[in-house]
């Protein structure tokens, strides 16, 4: 309008608005990839152990893997089967159950795969002197497993994001999904909502009453 000369104030500040930041959601990773890469660990040999219970702890507690690699003996209440930690992330505490899988995996380790130290973390490297596991080390030994099958890279906390999806879409509400995974506000468990496809659909509208008219049917949309 300023430029047809039809005001002569420019308003153009006025759709000068900020957008809303656009949170990109990502797919979770699969069932049948988890269970693949799973499966393809030897838990013969030392390391294996190791691997497949730093993994399944991924899996089925969504732990982030600092926090998985943070882990110490006193942190695992094996009488009341529990696993406490104060998240690296936030510093807010966070108890989950310790499921009969992960409890037996994790012992595995510590009995028969896991190197003599004293040191007060469970999980170790290989060699000596056996320090703890680095982010990165966790990092690469889960897409060790992804590339044996032919799997595309990802990131250790594609776990964590499929839980949570799987949580929503079997009906547990947000808030359940929100303690679990030791979010300190809804706002970081809304977006698996979105992945949520098959509970998406019964919200959708109806096109009932839009549908464009015939022509010579009268005035349409």
């Amino acid at each position: 309008m300023k430029e047809e000369g039809l005001v002569d104030q420019d308003y153009s500040f006025v759709f000068s608005l900020p957008l809303p930041k656009e949170h990109r959601v990502r797919k979770p990773i699969p069932h049948e990839e988890i269970a693949a890469m799973l499966g393809s660990i030897d838990q013969s040999t030392p390391q294996g152990k190791r691997d497949y219970a730093m993994i399944l702890t991924g899996v089925v507690t969504g732990l982030r893997s600092v926090d998985i690699r943070e882990l110490k003996f006193e942190n695992i209440d094996w009488i009341n089967g529990e696993i406490r930690i104060s998240q690296t992330k936030t510093g807010k505490a966070l108890a989950l159950p310790l499921t009969k899988d992960v409890g037996e995996a994790v012992k595995n380790y510590i009995l028969d795969g896991r190197p003599d130290s004293s040191s007060e973390y469970i999980f170790l490297r290989t060699y000596a002197p056996h320090p703890k596991l680095t982010t990165s080390a966790i990092y690469n030994v889960f897409n060790k497993y992804r590339f044996a099958l032919g799997l595309p890279r990802c990131g250790f906390h594609d776990l964590r994001r499929a839980l949570g999806t799987s949580l929503v879409t079997t009906g547990t509400s947000v808030t359940t999904v929100a303690q679990v995974l030791g979010h300190r506000n809804l706002e970081s468990t809304k977006q698996y909502i979105n992945l949520d496809v098959e509970h998406l659909r019964g919200v959708g509208l109806g096109l009932e009453g839009f549908m464009p008219k015939e022509e010579g049917d009268g005035d349409g949309i």
